[in-house]
C-alpha cells in the first residue's frame, strides 16, 4: 500500500504516507488517499507500541486534517476494526457511513479500501483548520515533489 502497488485485484494508487517522527524515530504513520474534493480514505494507521497513549496519533492525524482542509477536501472515511470503533467516534469525532452513503462513495472511488469486519466511518474535514502561510508553502513544496508527506 505504501508503495502503490497492486495486490490480489486491490488498486493502490495514489496512496501517501504521513509520518510524525521524534528525533529521527516513526513514532506514528498513516495511510492517505484522496479521491478529488470530495473524499479522502485514511485505510490504514499505526503508532509504534511504546508511544501509544502519548497522544503522538492525535497530533498525526491533526496535521492530515490540516493538509486534507488545504486541499478542499470535504470528508475522511476508513474502515474502523470493531474494537477501535469507539476510538474513533469519541475521540476523533467519526460516525458511522450509512449503506447508502458508502454506495455512493463506492460508485465515484471504486477503489476505497474496505477490510473484511470492519465499519466504515466518516468524518467531516474541519473547515476551521488554519494552516499559516509558511505550513502552507511546506504543503505545497511536498505535494509538488509527488512523494509521501513527512510532518515533524
Amino acid at each position: 500500500m505504501v508503495y502503490g502497488r497492486n495486490l490480489k485485484g486491490q488498486e493502490y494508487g495514489g496512496m501517501y504516507c504521513a509520518v510524525l517522527t521524534i528525533n529521527s524515530f516513526v513514532v506514528s504513520a498513516g495511510i492517505i488517499r484522496v479521491f478529488g474534493q470530495e473524499i479522502a480514505e485514511i485505510p490504514l494507521v499505526a503508532t509504534s507500541m511504546a508511544n501509544h497513549g502519548k497522544g503522538y496519533f492525535q497530533l498525526l492525524f491533526s496535521c492530515i486534517e490540516k493538509l486534507l482542509a488545504f486541499l478542499n477536501v470535504k470528508n475522511i472515511v476508513l474502515p474502523a476494526a470493531e474494537e477501535a470503533e469507539s476510538i474513533w467516534t469519541d475521540k476523533f469525532g467519526f460516525k458511522k457511513l450509512r449503506p447508502d452513503q458508502l454506495s455512493e462513495y463506492r460508485k465515484s472511488c471504486c477503489q476505497m479500501v474496505i477490510f473484511q469486519g470492519t465499519s466504515m466511518l466518516q468524518k467531516e474535514v474541519p473547515t476551521d483548520q488554519l494552516v499559516s502561510s509558511i505550513e502552507r508553502a511546506e504543503l505545497y513544496k511536498l505535494m509538488n515533489q509527488g512523494r509521501s508527506y513527512f510532518l515533524e
